[in-house]
């Protein structure tokens, strides 16, 4: 059992690219004694391209091959793969890579090579220790971010409980969120901070009065202003837990305008982040559709009127029509999230 298997559960399983074929056939033999699952290769280019396909612990490469040396390559590996522990290795002491070298292309470990290999074993047995504290870093966080969203869940459903609009609406607004967000091709990290601050973005009416939170009716200049505080209100909640980190700018200026008219700074156009001005879509379609205590359910088209209404002054006009043919697009779908507010 190897030290990662030992640690964490699986094997650690290793790249080696070396043109000399003697030497990776004795390291393959010796560190398969040690349980070390070796991958050789002797051509780089096609090394590389199995290591963008398949899933690897370490990548151990000789600096002087011909007729690409090692550092080179792993200037490619890392335009790819940041994140791969990288054992450099030479057989010429006068030609050592430099310490800035190393330090550049986040190498983690050099070995001198030689017939023994025992400080090989070391320097793997090392980067799976390192692997294996990592991994354990990363699940001990997503437990922690997962708590936190429990946690700021639990103040949704409060705000919920005396308000079920709110709450659903919320729903609603993630889920049209994840329909245009996919339509804009937005990347996985994007779209998740999207909707991410879909979910939440309204949490801060927490600190809103019932008497103005629950008003069936219009809302005095005095109310509305007390209102337009939530969006603070949700930004400092969320600000203490570093999953919200990058929703912050959209749940902060989720209600600004893009003629500058909106609310609580009054940035406007191209100022207003961009995925912003997407869930400013998304939050006003269902605002304007759903059915709320004072007002009944509209169609879609209603929607749409009221977009292009607002296009330019309230709403990023190039993104009202993108979202007018994403909805068009995913209509039945659409229709559903719809129905649910009646």
């Amino acid at each position: 059992m190897n030290e990662l298997e030992r640690i964490v559960g699986r094997k650690g399983k290793v790249m080696v690219i070396d043109d000399d074929i003697g030497m990776m056939d004795a390291m393959s033999v010796v560190l398969k004694k040690y349980d070390i699952q070796v991958i050789p290769f002797t051509e780089p280019i096609t090394a590389l391209e199995n290591l963008k396909n398949n899933e690897y612990d370490i990548l151990i490469i000789n600096y002087l091959m011909n007729p690409v040396r090692g550092d080179e390559i792993v200037k490619l590996v890392r335009e790819f793969n940041k994140e791969i522990y990288i054992i450099l290795m030479s057989g010429h002491k006068e030609l050592t890579p430099s310490i800035d070298t190393m330090r550049s292309l986040d190498i983690q470990a050099y070995f001198e090579k030689s017939s023994r290999f025992d400080q090989l074993v070391l320097l793997i047995e090392s980067g799976f220790k390192y692997i294996a504290s990592i991994e354990n870093a990363k699940k001990m966080s997503h437990t922690i971010e997962l708590h936190a969203i429990e946690i700021v869940d639990i103040l949704r459903n409060t705000v919920g409980a005396k308000d079920n609009f709110t709450k659903d609406h919320s729903d609603r607004v993630a889920k049209y969120s994840t329909i245009f967000g996919k339509y804009l091709n937005l990347s996985d990290e994007d779209l998740n901070t999207l909707v991410l601050a879909a979910q939440f973005h309204d949490v801060g009416k927490i600190g809103i009065g019932d008497s103005i939170l629950l008003k069936g009716g219009k809302l005095t200049p005095e109310e509305y202003n007390h209102m337009k505080l939530h969006p603070l209100i949700s930004t400092n909640i969320l600000s203490a837990c570093k999953i919200f980190e990058k929703s912050l700018p959209l749940v902060k200026y989720h209600h600004e305008q893009y003629d500058g008219n909106g609310y609580p700074t009054g940035i406007k156009g191209t100022d207003i982040p961009y995925l912003a001005r997407v869930l400013t879509i998304c939050d006003a379609f269902d605002a304007i559709t759903a059915k709320r205590p004072y007002k009944e359910a509209t169609t879609l088209e209603y929607g749409f009127e009221e977009l292009l209404n607002g296009a330019g002054k309230q709403f990023d006009p190039e993104l009202i029509n993108k979202f007018i043919d994403c909805i068009k697009q995913n209509y039945e779908e659409a229709k559903a999230i719809h129905a649910s507010s009646f």
